[in-house]
């Protein structure tokens, strides 16, 4: 096969692909408020969070309703945390669920792409009007990064490497570039990183890459999150393995040097945009 050949090849692969990609984003001009694994203090967040100007909510693909609750037809029962609800289920096994919806809209045994499944609501465990989207695969006990099945989202900006800091006792200390620190533990190291598509969101990143002393320590991405005996997990890392509970990034497994350390961080979005940052300091160990 010749250059040109090969080239034509990958080019129908590419169209292939492409002409596969049957779902939609749920909203008309949406915006995404918070990103799939971010923080929750002490869970991951395992969707999307959109808003739209017309609040119309549709179906990311054709599906069958398999679950819902709606306080109109329940009155009487205890609204569950994800308010107004509905769960459809799509080829190859994937379910979509919406959450928060105003009560009142009427259910349909089946949708299709440009059916109205509800609109954006308050209801349940929500503090303000927003659509919570989810993407589950039952057969692989796994929660799914919508990102990664929807149409591509523009986005230009890289995320924000912030600043490092060390968890000690009650206290957050911030770590300065070249500065010094005495150390009794190998604490974990804390990396403060914010995203943002607009300028007006603070999202979570979809991969972290740090490396310690030239030694890669971690690297995790942000594609599902999947039930294990141990609990839910993303990248086989509990939610303890990755974040602190104030929602700083938290790299565990770093044993410090005495003298110079050298942290390599490397934060990436969804869309390919890349943030590095290089952060040395000076460590005293005074360790038994």
């Amino acid at each position: 096969m010749n250059k040109s050949e090969r080239l034509a090849f990958f080019i129908t692969l590419l169209i292939c692909a492409v002409a596969s990609l049957s779902f939609r984003w749920p909203l008309d001009e949406g915006r995404i408020t918070s990103s799939f694994g971010e923080s929750r203090a002490d869970h991951f967040h395992d969707g999307i969070d959109m808003v739209c100007p017309d609040d119309k909510i549709y179906p990311v693909d054709k599906g069958k309703l398999v679950y819902y609750w709606d306080e109109s037809i329940f009155p009487l029962d205890t609204i569950p945390g994800g308010g107004n609800f509905r769960v459809l289920l799509h080829e190859k096994g994937i379910y979509s669920i919406y959450m928060h919806l105003k009560g009142g809209a009427r259910e349909m045994s089946s949708y299709g792409k440009k059916d109205l499944i509800g609109t954006i609501g308050n209801s349940g465990h929500s503090y303000a009007r927003h659509l919570h989207f989810s993407m589950l695969k039952k057969s692989e006990r796994a929660s799914l990064n919508p990102m990664g099945l929807l149409p591509s989202w523009p986005d230009k900006k890289a995320p924000e490497i912030k600043g490092f800091l060390l968890h000690i006792g009650e206290r957050y200390i911030t770590l300065k570039e070249n500065g010094e620190i005495r150390l009794t533990r190998h604490y974990p190291l804390l990396v403060s990183i914010a995203d943002t598509i607009t300028g007006k969101e603070r999202l979570g990143i979809h991969r972290l890459i740090v490396a310690h002393n030239g030694k890669e320590i971690f690297n995790t991405e942000f594609k599902d999150i999947r039930f294990s005996p141990e609990g839910l997990q993303v990248g086989n890392r509990p939610f303890e393995g990755i974040f602190d509970p104030k929602g700083y990034y938290r790299i565990t497994g770093v044993r410090y040097s005495t003298g110079s350390n050298s942290f390599s961080v490397k934060a990436v979005d969804f869309a390919g945009n890349v943030s590095e940052k290089i952060f040395t300091c000076t460590v005293n160990l005074d360790m038994e």
